[in-house]
């Protein structure tokens, strides 16, 4: 019933793509987003720099955009009734900007003068995706055709480094002409003292810390986790042994719609699901994550990270990791919470490799990769 959908889903985004292909191209700016930092970033910017072009923006119902809203700028949810509306934007703007697969892209007739650039949603990646992933090559012939027919309509995709350049071309099967090398908008924010001095403050109070360490526990994403989040992380045991010293953060990720059974005690403290996980890294002491893109990010701050990839031979086997994961990765790893408690009491923090993955990873984020971008957009947009 399920590809029954799908078949019908894509026949009919064929028609409307065909129907608005034949409507002229407009001078305008159409974002298609799951995730708010990167795109937000970029509007901010062009609000900056007083570049204003019609702008559409269609984002993920789940996503909170209360501080994405400009004054020349229209949002609208990413819903089945507004997919006609997607499909005559997507179909007539110059620029379309994307942060990640989306199905209806495929159903667009891409013309000379037009441009889809993929600015996707982390600066990193410890887990494999596109055709690197490995649940992706046991999917059908059709859904294979569906993800390289979108995967051709990137003319650019954007990175922060060589190294997610590399696998940009391996995931989407691209030549190394189609990488922007502008560095990734949203880590702009990481040069900027003054906010982030703010929103260290603005966290502690939030959520009440005070005169202790901050332990971030933000896991990745795993399917299961759609219909029942659990945490493999026993916070009873941190509480014991970390509790005088330290508070855990959790934080979830933002695609997990099931909320988890809160344990309300004065050592562990929850996140909201809206919360940007760059509002929380400012206060953060250790980071505790597994196969995520975030310490990508926390290592402008230099300070330790632990990994604790309880499943990770399950996890490489059934989506894939990064090649090397353990060589890569600028922390112990840990598979149980008792190695973890390990690593925070007797930490081996070697800040030299922490320096060296950030500059690996991060080498054209240099707090001015909004700008470059916008200036990229503006070429494309005036673009003949």
């Amino acid at each position: 019933m399920k590809k029954i959908a799908i078949k019908l889903y894509m026949m009919m985004i064929q028609i409307l793509g065909f129907v608005f292909g034949r409507f002229p191209v407009q001078q305008k700016v159409v974002m298609l987003i799951s995730f708010p930092e990167n795109p937000t970033a970029v509007l901010r910017e062009m609000d900056k720099l007083h570049f204003t072009p019609e702008t559409i923006v269609f984002y993920d119902p789940r996503m909170n955009v209360d501080g994405m809203s400009r004054n020349f700028m229209r949002s609208l949810p990413k819903t089945k009734a507004n997919l006609i509306r997607l499909m005559f934007h997507l179909s007539t703007a110059k620029v379309v900007v994307t942060d990640n697969y989306f199905a209806e892209l495929a159903g667009v007739k891409w013309r000379e003068n037009m441009t889809c650039v993929q600015i996707w949603h982390a600066n990193g990646a410890l887990k494999k995706f596109g055709w690197e992933d490995k649940a992706a090559q046991k999917r059908s012939e059709s859904d294979k055709k569906r993800f390289q027919a979108v995967y051709q309509t990137f003319s650019k995709v954007l990175v922060g480094s060589d190294e997610m350049g590399d696998i940009f071309k391996r995931s989407f099967l691209l030549d190394d002409a189609r990488l922007l090398k502008l560095g990734v908008p949203r880590t702009d924010y990481y040069f900027d003292e003054a906010t982030l001095a703010l929103n260290k403050q603005i966290g502690l109070e939030k959520y009440g810390i005070n005169g202790k360490k901050v332990l971030l526990y933000a896991p990745t994403f795993r399917d299961e986790a759609l219909s029942e989040t659990k945490l493999a992380l026993d916070i009873a045991a941190m509480k014991q042994a970390l509790g005088e010293e330290y508070k855990l953060l959790l934080k979830v990720h933002p695609s997990m719609v099931s909320d988890l059974e809160k344990i309300q005690d004065n050592f562990c403290v929850y996140a909201d699901k809206e919360t940007e996980i760059e509002a929380l890294l400012p206060m953060t002491d250790v980071l505790i994550t597994d196969y995520s893109s975030i310490p990508f990010e926390f290592s402008f701050f230099e300070k330790p990270m632990i990994f604790f990839a309880y499943d990770l031979e399950e996890y490489d086997g059934n989506r894939g990791l990064a090649d090397h994961y353990l060589e890569t990765i600028p922390g112990p790893l840990c598979k149980t919470t008792a190695e973890v408690i390990e690593a925070v009491q007797n930490p081996a923090v070697d800040l030299e490799q922490i320096r060296a993955f950030g500059a690996k990873w991060n080498k054209y984020s240099d707090g001015e990769s909004s700008k470059r971008f916008v200036d990229f957009l503006q070429v494309e947009l005036d673009r003949e």
